[in-house]
């Protein structure tokens, strides 16, 4: 068991989770795939959860009352863009893409908080999540070792 090289697939699925698993079996061969499971996997879920309650504090935190009184309301205008993040904030699929999709292309830290700046208001948000980085990391575990095996 090579701590340095746990150590390393721990901390490289805070940066980059998508090619954690690849990386790990190209520069540490000796790594069984369950060590690279287990270091993945745990290094996204605590990188998950620790930018998920940051942020969450962030945006859902108690705000002291401002004075409403001396600001005067800006109108909005609606754009394209604009109307499509509602309509994606609205819809059950865009929870579901959003949720699935932040996290695992961009950085775990940026998805979380796109994550919990459109969903943090749903109590589902952290357990689907949660669930899926662990599923995400198996499958991306496994998958490499059975690619890997093909060019041995």
């Amino acid at each position: 068991m090579n701590w340095i090289a746990i150590l390393y697939v721990f901390l490289l699925a805070h940066i980059k989770f998508l090619v954690t698993a690849t990386i790990a079996l190209a520069t540490f061969p000796e790594l069984s795939v369950q060590e690279i499971f287990i270091a993945s996997c745990l290094g996204a879920l605590s990188c998950f959860n620790i930018f998920y309650f940051i942020s969450y504090k962030i945006y859902f935190g108690k705000e002291e009352k401002k004075d409403l009184k001396n600001k005067k309301k800006k109108s909005k205008s609606f754009k394209r863009r604009n109307r499509i993040l509602i309509k994606m904030k609205q819809s059950e699929i865009g929870f579901i893409l959003v949720c699935t999709l932040a996290p695992i292309f961009l950085s775990i830290p940026i998805g979380t908080v796109v994550v919990v700046k459109f969903f943090g208001n749903h109590k589902i948000t952290y357990w689907y999540v949660s669930i899926l980085l662990f599923a995400t990391s198996f499958i991306l575990a496994f998958l490499n070792e059975t690619i890997f095996q093909f060019f041995k």
